[in-house]
């Protein structure tokens, strides 16, 4: 049992390892880097918040938690919460969070669904 607990945790360790992919968002004048994954506690906050009827926040958490500059630094902190929710345009970070998700990872919504 150890041996395929090691083998999940390798795979896993491998895609958040892995070369960082990108959206560019002219809108801002820049590219907003990104790991294809996200943990379980990253993903439980995300859907704490869309489950409490929060799908802004849930958005603007998905952002926060995923966006990075090129260096792999986080590019927001949790206390820019309420400045991105209300001074950032929804559609550009709507797209920007879109754009982020991973074909075989699946949504919030995905997952509120089920």
């Amino acid at each position: 049992m150890s041996n395929i607990l090691e083998a999940a945790k390798v795979h896993f360790s491998d895609r958040m390892s892995g070369d960082l992919k990108c959206v560019n968002v002219p809108e801002w004048g820049t590219k907003v880097y990104f790991k294809p994954s996200m943990n379980f506690k990253d993903q439980g906050m995300v859907l704490k918040l869309h489950g409490d009827n929060k799908p802004a926040e849930a958005v603007i958490m998905t952002l926060i938690l995923k966006a990075m500059d090129k260096n792999g630094v986080k590019l927001f902190t949790r206390s820019n919460m309420t400045e991105l929710l209300l001074t950032v345009d929804p559609e550009v970070v709507s797209r920007i969070v879109t754009e982020m998700s991973d074909d075989d990872q699946p949504t919030v919504e995905d997952a509120v669904k089920n």
